[in-house]
């Protein structure tokens, strides 16, 4: 297979510029070692990012100054800390998180109507659904007793959805 088509195939996997923002995002969190984003990652994408995508993207995040590293007590792990550049970059970055949302909606549209073949009627009601979802989750993220609701309306479209292929 030649270059162009394996860069290709690689693109339509995961979405150009998934990498940074993961990076810039988990950072934000805490110091991490290169080993231990791509750990992160996994965790919550099913995705390893190889060596040699993430220690070549924290070469460059260090040399343009937006990370450093960080000494801690594990001297065997050479871990990384946002510099305020670096802050200012990924708080910038999440501003315009509601591009990834539309992101999102235009994959999970795709998906759905074109791939797996829904009805556009159905697929409106899954939008209203995920969409009312993410309204209300991410406006009141800290409140636990509108989690523990949202839950529980999950839970009970999920059986319902599910009586259905009984």
């Amino acid at each position: 297979m030649g270059e162009r088509n394996l860069n290709r195939r690689r693109r339509i996997g995961v979405p150009r510029g998934l990498l940074r923002h993961l990076t810039f995002q988990f950072l934000k969190e805490e110091t991490m070692s290169g080993s231990e984003i791509v750990d992160k990652i996994e965790e919550y994408t099913d995705w390893r990012p190889s060596p040699g995508s993430i220690y070549p993207l924290l070469s460059h995040m260090q040399e343009v100054g937006l990370i450093r590293p960080h000494m801690d007590a594990d001297p065997t792990l050479k871990r990384f800390e946002l510099t305020e550049k670096g802050r200012a970059h990924t708080e910038e970055m999440l501003a315009h998180s509601d591009q990834m949302r539309e992101r999102n909606r235009s994959i999970r549209k795709l998906y759905w109507k074109l791939h797996a073949g829904m009805t556009e009627e159905l697929y409106d009601s899954l939008r209203d659904l995920l969409d009312a979802l993410e309204d209300v989750y991410t406006g009141h993220k800290e409140d636990v007793e509108v989690s523990k609701k949202l839950k529980a309306a999950l839970d009970v479209a999920a059986s319902k959805i599910k009586e259905i292929d009984s």
